[in-house]
Order: C-alpha cells, then sequence, then structure tokens
C-alpha cells in the first residue's frame, strides 16, 4: 500500500476508507434482513468482539444497507482514534440463514499501519515567548491522534489570548507523511505556523443595557480596569461574576473593538433586572391534640443594589408560633477602602413562647478571594432577658455573651432562583463567652458565672440535571454547641422545622445542642423560573435537659414528605408547599404559601 495519502485538515479530519461498491455483497438481491451474528476476517490488532461492539448491533436487529454504511463509518472512526488511519473495510458479505430471515455478516477489514508523529515544529513565536512545542501532548513518537492536536492548537491559542493577543490565528503549514525510501516512512510530519497579531490594551470599558446600576458598579464587580493588557481568561469570567450578582436578567460575552495604536474598547451588553424584593409567606397549622389552628407569617423587604450601587438592606420579619416573632435588619457597604470587602451590620430580636427577649447586635466581614470563594467573619454580642415565665420554669437567667465567627463560603451554583447546576457550601466555627447576671444565678449549680462556647455550622447544596429540564436538588445542613455549662440552656439551642428546613412540621417544632437536616428534591423546570417538585426531608435533633434534677438525654429523627409549586407571575414569584409529617393524614398536611414580588 502507497504511503501517500491527502489530509484534508479543518479539525484534522483524516479520510476513513470505505469501498462502497464492495461494501455489500452476497449471491442474490440486496434486501433487509434479521442479523444472526457479526463475524470478522483479516483483524490483528483489534479483537473480533471489539470490532463487533463498535458496529453496536444486537442478534435480531433488523439490518438494511444504509444502516450498514453508517455503521462501517463509525468502525472505522474508532480506528482511526488509535491511530489507524489507513484501515479500511474491503467488504462486507452477509449469508442467509436457512429461513432466509436471517443472515451472518461476513466484515473483512484491513487495519493498516499505525500512523505515529516524526516531528512537532511551531514557527512564528515571537523572541520572548518560550518554546511551546514543550508543552505539547502531541509527541515525536506517539501515535497520531486528531483530537489531540486539536487540543493542542487551543492550548497556543489560549496561551497568547492571556498574554494579550485577543487576535492571535493558528494555520497548519504542514501536514504530511514520510514517504518509501524516507527515514521512519509512515510518520506523520506536523508543522504549525502562528500568527499573534497586535498586542491588545484595554482602552475603554463600555456598559450597554444598564439603566439603574452605576458604571463602576459593574466593572468593578466584573473584575476589569482601563489600562490592562488583554487577558481572556479575565474575560471569560466577567458573565458568571455579573450573573451571580443577582442584578442582571442576562449578560452577554464581552465584545471587544480595535481602536488601533494597540488599544481595543470592550463592549459588555446586559439587561437589568428587579433589584428589590418583597416576599411574603403565610402558612397554616391545623389544630391537633388541644392546640388550636393557627396562622404563621413571614415578610422578606429586601433592596439588593441601593440607588444603583451595590449597597444592600434588608429587613425580615417572621411569626413563627402563636407567641414567637423576630425582626432582622441588616445593612452592607460593599467594597470597604476599594477592597472586595464587605461589612455589614445587623441587628436581631426574638421574643420566643413569652419566656425570654433575645437580641444580637453583628457586625459581618465578608472577603472575596474570586468569584466562587469568600472568608466570613463576624463579631457579635448577645443579650437574652427572660420574663418571670422563662426564669421560673425553664431557669433562664439574664445573660450576656460576645462572639466570634469565621468561616468559608464556597458557591458554583449557575442561576439563584432556578439552579440546574452547582455547589453551594458554607461552614463556619464560632467562639463564645458568656456572662451570666449573678442576680438571676440563685438557682443554677454552677460556681462560675462565665462560660466559653462553641458553634460548629455545616450547609451544603449541590445541583444536578441529568436530563433535560430535570433537576435533583439535595442539601444537607448540620448545627453543633458545645459549652463549659453542664447543660446547654434552651436560648442557646438550635430549632428547627417548618418550611426552610423540615417541611411537613411546626415552624421551629423542635430544639437541640446538635441538629441536622437533609432535604430531596425531585424538581421538573417549566421554563428558567418555574418549576414542579416533590420532596423528601429528614432530621434529627439531640438534646439534654433536667427532668427532676437529673440530666436525661433527648434525641429523636423525623422525616416529612409532599410536594410543591414555583411560578413566576406577573404578580411576583409565587410558591406553594404542601408537606405532611410522620403519621399525618391528607387532612393534617402543612400549606406555605408564598409571594415574591420585585420591583
Amino acid at each position: 500500500m502507497s504511503l501517500k495519502m491527502k489530509f484534508l485538515f479543518l479539525g484534522c479530519a483524516l479520510l476513513c476508507m470505505v469501498r462502497p461498491q464492495d461494501l455489500w455483497a452476497q449471491n442474490g438481491h440486496s434486501r433487509q434482513f434479521r442479523l444472526n451474528e457479526i463475524k470478522v476476517f483479516g483483524n490483528e490488532r483489534f479483537d473480533e468482539s471489539e470490532i463487533g461492539r463498535w458496529f453496536n448491533f444486537k442478534n435480531g436487529d433488523a439490518i438494511s444497507k444504509d444502516i450498514l454504511r453508517q455503521r462501517s463509518v463509525q468502525v472505522l472512526e474508532r480506528m482511526k482514534e488509535r491511530g489507524y488511519y489507513f484501515a479500511s473495510i474491503d467488504s462486507i458479505v452477509y449469508r442467509y440463514l436457512k429461513d432466509s430471515s436471517q443472515a451472518d455478516l461476513h466484515v473483512h477489514v484491513d487495519e493498516g499501519e499505525v500512523t505515529r508523529v516524526d516531528v512537532v515544529s511551531i514557527e512564528g513565536l515571537p523572541n520572548a515567548d518560550r518554546d511551546l512545542s514543550r508543552d505539547l501532548r502531541t509527541k515525536p513518537g506517539d501515535v497520531f491522534d486528531q483530537a489531540l492536536l486539536q487540543a493542542d492548537i487551543k492550548y497556543i491559542i489560549d496561551y497568547f489570548e492571556q498574554k494579550g493577543y485577543p487576535y492571535c490565528k493558528i494555520e497548519i503549514s504542514e501536514l504530511r507523511m514520510l514517504e518509501d525510501g524516507q527515514a521512519d516512512q509512515g510518520n506523520l510530519h506536523v508543522a504549525l505556523e502562528v500568527d499573534p497579531g497586535p498586542k491588545v490594551t484595554i482602552g475603554e470599558i463600555e456598559i450597554q443595557g444598564n439603566e439603574e446600576t452605576k458604571n463602576y458598579v459593574i466593572i468593578r464587580e466584573a473584575g476589569l480596569t482601563a489600562g490592562e493588557v488583554y487577558d481572556q481568561h479575565k474575560i471569560d469570567k466577567v458573565v458568571p461574576k455579573l450573573m451571580k450578582l443577582g442584578y442582571f436578567k442576562w449578560v452577554n460575552p464581552p465584545k471587544l473593538r480595535w481602536l488601533g495604536n494597540g488599544l481595543g474598547k470592550l463592549i459588555i451588553e446586559l439587561a437589568e433586572g428587579n433589584n428589590n424584593r418583597f416576599d411574603g409567606v403565610i402558612g397554616y397549622n391545623p389544630p391537633e391534640a388541644n392546640r388550636r389552628g393557627f396562622v404563621t407569617g413571614l415578610v422578606d423587604i429586601s433592596f439588593r443594589n441601593l440607588l444603583g450601587t451595590g449597597r444592600q438592606i434588608e429587613v425580615h420579619w417572621e411569626r413563627r408560633s402563636e407567641q414567637t416573632q423576630e425582626l432582622q435588619f441588616r445593612y452592607v457597604e460593599p467594597w470597604v477602602a476599594g477592597f472586595p470587602i464587605h461589612v455589614g451590620i445587623s441587628f436581631e430580636q426574638l421574643i420566643q413562647d413569652t419566656s425570654y427577649v433575645q437580641r444580637d447586635l453583628g457586625l459581618d466581614f465578608r472577603w472575596r478571594f474570586n468569584e466562587n470563594l469568600a472568608f466570613i467573619s463576624e463579631v457579635s454580642k448577645r443579650d437574652v432577658s427572660p420574663d418571670s415565665l422563662g426564669r421560673l420554669k425553664f431557669g433562664i437567667p439574664r445573660s450576656s455573651s460576645i462572639n466570634l465567627a469565621v468561616g468559608l463560603d464556597f458557591n458554583t451554583v449557575d442561576y439563584l432562583r432556578n439552579p440546574t447546576k452547582g455547589v453551594h457550601y458554607q461552614t463556619s466555627f464560632e467562639w463564645g463567652r458568656k456572662d451570666i447576671d449573678p442576680i438571676s444565678d440563685t438557682d443554677l449549680p454552677e460556681e462560675t458565672d462565665s462560660f466559653n462556647q462553641r458553634r460548629l455550622s455545616i450547609d451544603f447544596e449541590t445541583y444536578v440535571s441529568p436530563f433535560r429540564w430535570q433537576v435533583f436538588a439535595i442539601g444537607v445542613h448540620g448545627r453543633r454547641i458545645t459549652s463549659d455549662e453542664a447543660i446547654v440552656p434552651i436560648t442557646e439551642q438550635y430549632r428547627f422545622g417548618g418550611t426552610r428546613t423540615l417541611r411537613g412540621y411546626r415552624e421551629e417544632q423542635f430544639r437541640g445542642s446538635r441538629i441536622a437536616w437533609a432535604n430531596v428534591e425531585y424538581r421538573y423546570l417549566l421554563n428558567r423560573d418555574s418549576r414542579l417538585f416533590v420532596f423528601l426531608d429528614a432530621g434529627y435533633f439531640f438534646r439534654e435537659e433536667l427532668l427532676e434534677e437529673t440530666p436525661t438525654e433527648i434525641e429523636d429523627a423525623k422525616f416529612g414528605f409532599g410536594f410543591g409549586l414555583r411560578l413566576d407571575t406577573k404578580l411576583g414569584y409565587f410558591g406553594i408547599d404542601y408537606g405532611l409529617g410522620e403519621g399525618d393524614g391528607l387532612s393534617n398536611g402543612k400549606v406555605h404559601i408564598g409571594l415574591t414580588n420585585a420591583f
């Protein structure tokens, strides 16, 4: 066989050799039949069973001439991937069995010689750049792989784009076989010609489509500055960075316009969304035993991009049960002193079952390492003031504590409202020093009036889309507090249950010094913002209590399940959940209705 061969290279597509005139041969006329068995002849390096798998036929399949031609090309593509570019199928003969409805396929192949790389050379590199051929995966002596060479070309282009050459071009100046009589005949000589083009500095950055958000805010969050050398790696991050802010409906990949004299204008096109939010939830808990039914509620007001500056104000009010209310306020100042540090000031007040009032004042810091990872810390002061019922019945003293928390936040979720992929992981550790008011300490057995506390918090959520419009959402959450106190008091314990933790149960129905819950949802996406879903929730809690002056451990696990809907409407983002807890009948299900209005 002559080693001369023409290569068509646009994607380095070397031609497979199939002989159409010999592909289908038999003693008789051509027609469709049922396959009985495939037999391969002429193979030396590939197993017969392997070639049979590449045809992807099963015994009993109906075989036609067109299907056989298509599968034959697939087989040769597999051989080409292994470096056998001269492989061919000389003929395929089928022989009928006695009943004339089934036949055996006899495939005659010629594998040819394997193609190896002889030389890889790169021409046209600027003197300042290193010999990139050392970094390529296509090496002399290796079996030639066209996909690998394509990856190497992309690597060179990416290298120059990150060095400020966005107009870099690469041509394959030579791609030929060494012919008969030459050393290493049959090997492939590869030569690449690089044209880096002009080096570009970003002279201007133009924002198009913003009406409220300030230009400097968008440029700052995109991580770009006028006067820097063009870097494609940074440009590729602009869209995910801006979309994670939640300010915009869409952001197009930045465009580069050549201005001349080594300068370029970067153009970012986007469309703003509604950055302010009003979120209301109404829940109803049906009667149970001697407890009457009651309504719970939640109101969230959020200004996420105040006056287009990136500043945030959040107000939260929630009625968790008949006698429990919570109020929260938080203000965030972004990019303090020009650094990627966000500083927040917060105030919280909790009125818990008419037994005590808890107030928290906090100062938190968030330092972004990159678009996915942030370091978080917080300093807070907590005061607990019991009423007479809390002091006498639960032994709650008046107390004050200073707390310091540090943690990490890692977030790769693609779309905040209706994610389809990504991971969100957040963890924090908190140290605290708690002081007891001696006036309220007369009934406590501890000899000291100061205690150390340690808190650990872990949240993990992941989103996987195995099929289009379908998403599995999985969340695992844990909380733990340890203290020098003999028993962690009720004011320090965690509470969970309800629409945001364990559905199918009342809001904050359970408490403990150690709690955990998991949420599994199967979601069917109606559109980019809407979904139907079914869920299964599981929760665990542990705590110690003094029962008749004896420390007693209390722990349990609970399960809930149900279904829900999130729907983007003209009135706002509507949500409804229906959950059942253990032992609940259909009439005892917990219903939560919410409406988030963006403005």
